[in-house]
């Protein structure tokens, strides 16, 4: 009887623990400008080596890393300036196009099932999600002002974003289950990128002071809207920011006067930065991938 206790406590607490974190080695995937090309660049996490992922006679930006599909999905142009949507797979390097269901800027759920994107009307813009085959469309966000940017959970089960419906840009988080709203922020001060722990538990953003030339830092906050506090600060301005897979390092663009726009990484530990790339190029947009050799 004992020995039976023991197990089931045993699987209890196995059945209820978060989700497992990502522990192989990983990689940064970015964005490179250089002359007038606009493609995806891979790196390690100490900015030692660069391979280039996209070849294309159009642009490429906005890479992601989608768990569910296991695959990098991206934005695309062809050369008659086409929007595309597409996938890579780290593995074959295969690339595909994606239906993007003549959306401007759809994003996909990490789960791989729900297209998320938003509309403009009357003055208001919302969010909204459907399914990849582009039926069961729904409105998520009610009311007037502006809701976007915003970012999924890497369980698919929530949505944080930004709205400036009380008048001031704030944080919030949404249950896509029930949709209840939950507001984490409430300041005079503007909220703009948002990326999740892998955990789920913690969300970061940037944030700034709403004054002309002020710089923008990182901030975490509890998902519950507690714990808030500055992951940086620093006389420049980060953005475009990533949590990585592990959850050890963030990710962000920063432009400096004697560096230019390059990508860096904080450790969370220890606050250690890490410059990944160098040189007169603009690097920006940066998210984290499983290495493949």
């Amino acid at each position: 009887m004992r020995f039976f206790v023991v197990f089931l406590l045993a699987v209890l607490f196995v059945s209820c623990s978060p989700e497992k974190i990502f522990e192989g080695n990983e990689a940064i995937v970015y964005v490179k400008n250089q002359n007038t090309e606009r493609d995806l660049f891979q790196s390690d996490t100490l900015g030692k080596w660069e391979r280039r992922l996209t070849t294309s006679d159009g642009a490429s930006w906005f890479p992601q890393w989608n768990i569910g599909l296991d695959k990098l999905m991206f934005y695309a142009v062809d050369p008659q300036e086409k929007f595309l949507m597409k996938s890579l797979d780290l593995k074959t390097k295969e690339i595909k196009y994606f239906p993007n269901l003549g959306l401007a800027t759809p994003s996909l759920s990490p789960n791989g099932d729900k297209v998320f994107y938003t509309r403009l009307k009357s003055g208001s813009r919302h969010i909204w999600w459907c399914d990849v085959d582009g039926k069961s469309k729904r409105q998520l966000t009610v009311g007037a002002g502006l809701n976007g940017p915003f970012a999924i959970s890497v369980d698919s089960r929530k949505m944080a974003y930004i709205s400036n419906n009380t008048g001031s840009n704030e944080l919030y988080v949404m249950d896509l289950e029930s949709l209840k709203i939950k507001q984490l922020t409430d300041n005079d001060m503007i909220e703009k990128d948002i990326s999740w722990s892998p955990s789920g538990d913690q969300i970061a953003f940037t944030m700034r002071v709403n004054e002309a030339n002020s710089k923008t830092d990182i901030y975490i906050i509890d998902v519950d809207g507690s714990g808030q506090y500055a992951l940086t600060k620093t006389p420049y301005a980060e953005d475009k920011i990533a949590w990585s897979l592990s959850g050890r390092k963030m990710a962000f663009h920063a432009s400096t006067e004697n560096d230019g726009d390059q990508i860096y990484t904080i450790d969370l530990a220890d606050g250690k930065f890490t410059k990944i790339t160098s040189g007169n190029d603009y690097h920006t947009e940066p998210t984290w991938i499983p290495e493949v050799k």
